[in-house]
């Protein structure tokens, strides 16, 4: 598996678990979940993350009050 260096920029090292394969991701998210002491890194990762899939969903669809009991 590729290492991290903590130096890296978040993009790079987003850029660089894009590049890990699925086993590699899994060991990697196995070896984080173990450590409790990066925890404030793994939520700044998932926010990071979370930003991303937004911005690639596009803008926001305006709300509409008349539509929101629909799908109740």
């Amino acid at each position: 598996m590729a290492k991290l260096e903590s130096a890296l920029s978040l993009e790079q090292i987003l850029d660089g678990i894009r590049h890990l394969s699925e086993q590699e991701q899994r060991a990697l998210a196995a070896a984080v979940l173990a450590d409790p002491s990066i925890e404030s890194f793994v939520e700044e990762l998932d926010d990071s993350l979370s930003c991303e899939r937004a911005s690639k969903d596009g803008p926001p669809k305006p709300f509409l009050p008349d539509k929101l009991n629909e799908h109740v």
